[in-house]
């Protein structure tokens, strides 16, 4: 009988190809995070960079540059984290009937009606009761 021969697998690469929970979680707030830190870096109220005699930040403009690698940084990283949340939507998303050009038409204008019937009743009640609350509002009710 032939041995079957067991695959020698690195123990760090069967931890680094192991998905935990809450790895997406942690991304999404440290790339929040580093995306708020770019920004009051980039406003300078807030966050401002003294150490000035290094020369990624001995000038304004170097300062606002990496300023904007760090905000690009958090929102790559954003983008990762919640990925695998919208992934999945894009294939539901195909399988949707979408409605023709006429009844997406029809709807929409539905839609316009409507609102503008009611922004025309809300007109109305306003000039027929402001009569009315200003004659209460003067008698101190």
């Amino acid at each position: 009988m032939a041995e079957k021969k067991e695959e020698k697998v690195s123990k760090v690469l069967k931890i680094l190809k192991t998905e935990y929970p809450f790895e997406g979680l942690l991304l999404g707030v440290l790339g929040a995070l580093v995306m708020v830190l770019g920004i009051y870096i980039l406003e300078g109220d807030v966050l401002r960079i003294t150490m000035t005699d290094f020369w990624l930040f001995n000038t304004p403009t170097k300062i606002n540059i990496f300023s904007v690698v760090v905000i690009i940084i958090g929102a790559a990283a954003l983008i990762v984290a919640l990925a695998p949340f919208f992934i999945p939507g894009l294939s539901e998303m195909r399988r949707v009937s979408w409605p023709n050009k006429k009844t997406m038409g029809n709807h929409t204008a539905r839609v316009f009606g409507f609102v503008i019937i009611l922004g025309i009743m809300f007109v109305l009640y306003d000039l027929i009761f402001r009569p009315l609350f200003d004659f209460l509002y003067g008698l101190g009710a």
